[in-house]
């Protein structure tokens, strides 16, 4: 459901992003490029996608990140993150739309003053 979900466009195609964010071809997780976002004091390098979905129906968001205190989820309220990684770690949480939903607006961000996080492999499956 995602467009450009492994950021293998070599460029953020699809995505709103801080202009802190870039891609990257180290470290990925899998193909050539991930997401590069170098969190500021002042700016959490967030990436976001809107997607059209169906009303009442449950999704599966997933990924892999690498950074300090990373965090995956939805503009509705929910998320999941990490405290830190050495490596890539896989995030994933469940979300439900709503009644009359249409659309579901996915992010992944960093922490402020975390420094560069990545973000690799996402996923907007059901």
């Amino acid at each position: 459901m995602l467009v450009n979900p492994g950021f293998e466009d070599g460029n953020l195609t699809a995505w709103t992003c801080s202009s802190l964010d870039s891609v990257t071809t180290s470290p990925i997780h899998s193909g050539k490029y991930a997401l590069a976002g170098a969190a500021s004091n002042s700016d959490d390098a967030q990436c976001t996608q809107t997607v059209t979905v169906a009303a009442n129906h449950t999704y599966t968001l997933s990924g892999y990140v690498d950074g300090a205190y990373v965090f995956l989820g939805d503009t509705g309220g929910g998320d999941n993150w990490t405290p830190g990684t050495s490596g890539y770690q896989s995030l994933s949480l469940s979300i439900t739309t709503g009644a009359s939903q249409t659309s579901l607006t996915v992010y992944v961000h960093g922490w402020y003053g975390e420094g560069t996080y990545y973000a690799d492999d996402l996923s907007l499956t059901g």
